[in-house]
């Protein structure tokens, strides 16, 4: 969840809190009848959290956003301090590989699972400031993409500029051709796929994989070439119309945390080939 989505939600979440605790506000004050009974229930008597909102959002919520709700009150410090809460984020993160949680999520017994993922959170936090983050140095528009797919018998090659490439609003790099004239089927065995880029003559092979094409759904390539020993792998996405193999596309994930890289962290990768 990005940050403005978790201002968001804590945002309803405390709106639902207040409309839940002063049901009296809603009404013009023309309208209230307040009886002594009623003025002492509703003071000795506070009606519950919203337990329907807390079932539906807590779960998507990330550590930061439940962080910022549970100061809202003593109530909602009670409700998102659930460890049933905290557990499906450890859960949910102990799934990916070269993770963490995996291991911590073993050893709940003497430390709750909100402390856990705190402690996790924080290093991970540690580690990515640690890291330098070089400028930019070669543009988009300098670049060509070159994407080839065979067979012993079948051939398609597809030449991409990158001024003309949209990566979209949150800028992932995802580079995407149309193989179709190959006419590659579902099924067939040894498919060469190649992804390669030209800088200003020189050119650097990004990622190649031989591979059947046994399944419709994506698969990861080795790991990727990185002079900052990092785990980067390729993260191809096949389209099928029918049988036929439509598209094929390619985004470069790093496999410490599976998050895919966007466009200015694939420029930095690049330029540390293309600039030597």
């Amino acid at each position: 969840m990005s940050p403005s989505a978790s201002v968001i939600v804590a945002r309803v979440l405390f709106s639902t809190a207040a409309m839940r605790q002063n049901p009296l506000k809603r009404k013009r004050d023309d309208e209230i009848t307040v009886h002594e009974e009623d003025d002492v229930h509703e003071h000795t008597k506070p009606r519950p959290p919203s337990w329907e909102a807390l079932c539906v959002l807590g779960p998507y919520m990330d550590p930061q956003t439940l962080a910022v709700a549970s100061c809202v009150s003593t109530t909602w410090l009670e409700c998102f301090s659930s460890d049933d809460l905290w557990k499906a984020l450890l859960t949910a993160r102990s799934s990916q590989r070269s993770s963490p949680y995996e291991i911590v999520l073993k050893n709940t017994d003497n430390i709750s699972c909100k402390h856990l993922v705190f402690a996790v959170e924080m290093d991970a936090k540690r580690r990515r400031k640690d890291q330098v983050v070089e400028p930019v140095k070669i543009s988009l528009c300098d670049l060509s993409f070159m994407v080839h797919v065979s067979t012993k018998t079948k051939k398609a090659s597809v030449y991409k500029k990158g001024k003309d490439l949209d990566f979209g609003p949150n800028d992932k790099f995802q580079i995407e051709a149309d193989v179709s004239n190959a006419a590659i089927t579902a099924g067939e065995d040894d498919v060469m796929m190649t992804w390669q880029v030209m800088y200003k003559g020189k050119f650097f092979t990004l990622a190649d994989t031989t591979r059947s094409m046994d399944t419709k759904n994506g698969w990861f390539t080795d790991k990727l070439e990185d002079k900052c020993n990092r785990k980067l792998v390729g993260d191809v996405k096949p389209s099928f119309n029918g049988e036929v193999l439509e598209k094929i596309g390619i985004s470069i994930v790093d496999s410490d945390g599976w998050g895919s890289l966007l466009l200015n962290g694939v420029l930095r990768y690049l330029q540390r080939f293309l600039l030597e």
